[in-house]
C-alpha cells in the first residue's frame, strides 16, 4: 500500500541532506573531541595496554544484545499497528525504527528521529494521525520509564554525587516531570493539554514578539497533531489498552538490555564493578543525555559515561569502554539506519521529479 509522500517531505524535510551532513559532521566532531579529552585526562600510559586483556566472547553476547536491542525498538512501535494497521510488516518497524536512530543522531535533541519514522510508516500507506499517536504513545511510555529509573537510580547513588551533578540530575528530572504531566494529559485529556499549550504558546509570543508568527505556525502544528492522534489514542485506551501497557513494558526491556550491555562491556574489559550501581549509572547517562542539544548526545554522552563509570572501572579503560558503549548502543544502529535512510531519501526524490 502506497501514498504521496511527497507533502510529507516537504513540511518536515525529513530528509534534508544539508542537514543531514551538517548534523553528522556536528556528532563525528563532538564525539571525538570528547573522546579525546577523556583520553588526554586519563591516559596513564597503559590505556593501550588495556586492550590486550579484551575478552572476545563478552562483546559476541553484546552484539547480541545490540542487535536484540533494535528488534525491540521496533517491536514496540509494532504492536500498534498489528491492531490498526495489519498490512504494515515487521520489516517495516525496523526500517522505521532504524531511520529514527539515525535522524535522532544527526539532529539537536533527536528531532529528526520522530519525522523520519513517521515518514517510513506513511510511505508504507499508514495515515500521518495513526504513526503520531504510535509516536507519542511511545514517547510517553518512554519519559515514564525515565522517571522511575532516574528515581531509583538517585536512591542507589544517593552518596556519589557532586553538588553540579546533583543540580544537573535534578533539573533533568523536573523536564521530564513536566513533560510527563504534559504527555498524560494529551492521551488523556487532549484538550486540557491543549489549552496549556495555547496559553504557554500566547506567553511566549508576549515575552519574544519578534518571533510571533514562528511561535504561531509551531502552536498550530502541535494543535493539528492533537487533533489527528485523538481519536486512535482514544480507541487504545478505551478498547485494546493492553496493548499501551505493554508497550510500556517492552520500553522497560528495552532500555534495560542497553544498560545489561554496558554492564557486559565493562565485564568484558576486566572491570567488576556492581550490577546494580552499572544499571543505575547507565540509567543517569541516558537521563542526562537523552535531550542534549547536540546530535545524538555526542559529546554530553561520552562525558557523562566516563565521569560517572570512573567509579567503577579503571581510568585506563575509561575511554575504551565509552567507545565500545557508545558504538554497541548507538553507533551500529546509526550505521544501519544510514542505508534506511539513504534509501528513503532516494525513493522521496523519485517520487518529488515523477511524482504520477
Amino acid at each position: 500500500m502506497s501514498a504521496d509522500t511527497s507533502g510529507v517531505s516537504s513540511e518536515f524535510e525529513v530528509f534534508n541532506s544539508a542537514k543531514i551532513r551538517k548534523g553528522f559532521y556536528l556528532f563525528i566532531l563532538y564525539t571525538i573531541a570528547a573522546l579525546l579529552a577523556i583520553f588526554l585526562y586519563t591516559n596513564s600510559g597503559d590505556t593501550l595496554d588495556a586492550l590486550k586483556h579484551i575478552e572476545s566472547s563478552y562483546f559476541l553476547l553484546v552484539l547480541g544484545l545490540s542487535f536484540l536491542d533494535m528488534t525491540l525498538g521496533a517491536l514496540r512501535n509494532h504492536i500498534y499497528f498489528m491492531v490498526m494497521a495489519k498490512e504494515v510488516t515487521f520489516w517495516t518497524s525496523i526500517r522505521a525504527n532504524l531511520a529514527n536512530i539515525f535522524m535522532g543522531a544527526v539532529t539537536p535533541s533527536q528531532s529528526g528521529g520522530g519525522p523520519a519514522q513517521l515518514y517510513v510508516y506513511y510511505n508504507a500507506g499508514v495515515s500521518m494521525g495513526k504513526s503520531i499517536s504510535v509516536g507519542v504513545l511511545n514517547l510517553l511510555a518512554t519519559i515514564i520509564f525515565f522517571v522511575v529509573s532516574a528515581g531509583f537510580s538517585i536512591y542507589i547513588l544517593r552518596n556519589s554525587f557532586s553538588s553540579l551533578m546533583r543540580s544537573i540530575i535534578f533539573f533533568c528530572f523536573v523536564v521530564f516531570v513536566i513533560q510527563l504531566v504534559i504527555y498524560l494529559l494529551a492521551v488523556w485529556k487532549p484538550e486540557s493539554a491543549l489549552k496549556i499549550i495555547q496559553k504557554l504558546s500566547r506567553k511566549l509570543a508576549s515575552i519574544l514578539p519578534r518571533f510571533e508568527k514562528r511561535i504561531a505556525s509551531f502552536t498550530e502544528k502541535i494543535v493539528m497533531e492533537l487533533a489527528a492522534y485523538k481519536e486512535t489514542c482514544s480507541m487504545f485506551l478505551k478498547k485494546h489498552i493492553y496493548i499501551p501497557i505493554l508497550a510500556v513494558f517492552l520500553t522497560f526491556i528495552l532500555y534495560i538490555n542497553k544498560f545489561i550491555m554496558a554492564y557486559f562491556i565493562m565485564v568484558g574489559l576486566g572491570g567488576s564493578g556492581d550490577f546494580l550501581t552499572v544499571i543505575s549509572i547507565q540509567a543517569l547517562v541516558l537521563f542526562i543525555s537523552y535531550y542534549s542539544l547536540s546530535p545524538g548526545a555526542s559529546g554530553i554522552a561520552e562525558i557523562s559515561i566516563a565521569a560517572l563509570m570512573a567509579s567503577v572501572i579503571s581510568k585506563d579503560s575509561l575511554v575504551i569502554f565509552a567507545v565500545l558503549q557508545r558504538f554497541f548502543i548507538l553507533y551500529l544502529p546509526v550505521i544501519f539506519g544510514s542505508i534506511v535512510v539513504f534509501k528513503e531519501a532516494g525513493f522521496a526524490l523519485k517520487r518529488k521529479r515523477h511524482p504520477d
